[in-house]
């Protein structure tokens, strides 16, 4: 058995817990009888009398483990009930003043030098109530404990599961998002293929490196600004041979930034919500500048709303504000300042989680 799994073992830690109290109840015992600590050298003594008190403090221990432990199985599905607390108080109540009654029947039997029984008794009812008080102690503290840890587990497990719905919903998204930029840019090549055909072959050329880089990204966690900004570079090719001169899009990320790290297809995703959520013409183009501000990457646009939001591109932003926050605990921010919109992503480095 590999040293950790020892110090995991019951048999093993409960004895250590046994020892632990006995000897601490000694020095207390020692320190109320003579009021002094008591000397290494009597530990042997205390242990030959009082071998009987060692033992029933080892069977308390055992009874509230085995106790527990039982009750856990039998109430797994509601391990904090009410009804569990009850019943199982009760059990180790009954049962700890049986096993108190046999160490004392032991304890009169081996240890008890002949006395009145109007003077003993009192003291044996004493030592009776000390007894189950400290059963109860020990409940408390192995309860405490069981509860602790089984809050945190399942915070854990709360955790984990709003990390697999974001990552589930947003890949649900991205997936209606790739069909859906394809269809667009079909369109745009079919009538590009009469009008212009060199311009149609460099629409084809940009289209399959553009569709590539979302089929190579799909698994991914994150990617590099860097390839973002690439990615971004063919897809601003495509959208622009779409909408002309409505639609102005620049890129200003300085290259000391290229190496920190976002989620794929955000700033397609971004766009894509500007683009289906706001007006444009040849007279008042839509601008969209992308920048970086100290630790976040910036696109900002001057707003020009539609009357209706359109749903799709509206989930897919809030599925990535929602990704950002359960998968790595920052927000994406979307603000307002001096008629310019800006949607806000936390640049993440390869040490976030």
């Amino acid at each position: 058995m590999k040293t950790g799994q020892i110090y995991r073992n019951k048999h093993f830690v409960i004895p250590v817990a046994t020892a632990c109290v006995s000897l601490i109840l000694g020095y207390i015992l020692a320190y109320i009888n003579s009021g002094m600590a008591m000397p290494l050298t009597l530990i042997p003594e205390f242990v030959r009398q009082g071998w009987i008190i060692i033992l029933q403090i080892l069977g308390f221990f055992y009874l509230v483990y085995y106790a527990v432990r039982y009750f856990n199985r039998k109430y797994e599905a509601a391990p904090n009930n009410v009804n569990r607390f009850f019943r199982e108080i009760l059990v180790i109540v009954i049962a700890g003043f049986l096993v108190e009654e046999v160490f004392r029947l032991l304890f009169v039997r081996f240890n008890v030098v002949p006395e009145d029984p109007l003077t003993l008794n009192p003291k044996l009812r004493q030592l009776q109530m000390l007894s189950m008080t400290f059963l109860l102690v020990i409940y408390g503290i192995v309860t405490s404990v069981r509860i602790f840890f089984n809050l945190q587990q399942r915070q854990l497990e709360i955790i984990k599961w709003q990390k697999e719905y974001a990552q589930s919903q947003f890949e649900g998204l991205k997936n209606q998002l790739n069909p859906h930029f394809l269809f667009n840019s079909l369109s745009i090549l079919t009538s590009l293929v009469y009008v212009d055909a060199d311009k149609a072959e460099a629409f084809i050329e940009k289209l399959s490196k553009t569709y590539r880089y979302l089929l190579e990204v799909k698994e991914k966690d994150r990617v590099e600004l860097r390839q973002e900004l690439e990615f971004l570079r063919g897809y601003t090719f495509l959208v622009s041979e779409r909408f002309g001169k409505k639609l102005d899009i620049v890129n200003n990320v300085n290259s000391d930034a290229w190496t920190f790290l976002i989620p794929p297809h955000s700033l397609m995703i971004a766009l894509e919500y500007i683009i289906a959520n706001n007006a444009m013409s040849s007279t008042k183009p839509l601008q969209i500048t992308i920048g970086v501000q100290r630790s976040h990457v910036v696109i900002a646009f001057n707003p020009l709303p539609k009357a209706q939001i359109e749903s799709t591109s509206a989930q897919q932003l809030e599925a990535l504000k929602e990704r950002y926050h359960n998968l790595h605990g920052v927000a994406v921010e979307e603000l307002s300042l001096d008629g310019t919109n800006l949607i806000k992503y936390p640049l993440l480095t390869a040490g976030d989680k």
